[in-house]
């Protein structure tokens, strides 16, 4: 007999009004409002190559894009809101998709001309953030993908191997910020 056990999920481990604590600054290039966040590293961003998006992996995001570079100091953040959304992008390999552009063998040529390939979910959880010193930081995105009989909600083990030492969440109501 097969017992399901359901999955636990970050609200359930996060209460709103956590910190999130930025140990480095984070330097946001010009014309961007984002930048990837994995193995407890800020990575470079170039294309969809930047991270495994099969792992673990985080963004931290600007309300807006902006014409200059612009800089993440460290700073506590307080946790305002804690959202999780799934969402299934169709075929990886549909010619509408934004990340076939960046696919250059022949193989996935002719897969994508055929409109076939699998299907990809991606399972992420919004942290919604507030810093009075920088009101311009908007949220922290996790997630991962995978087959959508596969995918299951980030742990918060598994967002904290995202983030290392990088970013620390505790994971208790604050007092004031």
């Amino acid at each position: 007999m097969t017992v399901s056990v359901p999955l636990s999920s970050i609200k359930d481990t996060i209460p709103s009004g956590s910190i999130l604590h930025l140990t480095q600054t984070i330097v946001i290039p010009a014309n961007r409002s984002y930048m990837y966040i994995a193995n407890g590293e800020v990575k470079k961003l170039k294309n969809y190559n930047t991270v495994d998006i099969y792992q673990p992996y985080c963004t931290i995001h600007l309300h807006k894009e902006h014409t200059q570079t612009r800089i993440i100091n460290p700073d506590y953040f307080k946790i305002t809101k804690i959202e999780e959304w799934v969402r299934d992008f169709g075929s990886i390999f549909n010619s509408n998709n934004r990340f076939v552009k960046h696919v250059k063998t022949r193989f996935f040529k002719t897969i994508m001309r055929n409109n076939q390939g699998p299907s990809i979910v991606m399972h992420a959880t919004i942290l919604t953030l507030h810093s009075s010193k920088q009101p311009n930081v908007k949220e922290l995105v996790c997630g991962h993908w995978n087959d959508p009989h596969e995918i299951e909600p980030l742990t918060l083990k598994e967002m904290k191997s995202a983030l290392g030492k990088l970013i620390i969440i505790n994971a208790t109501k604050a007092k004031k910020i």
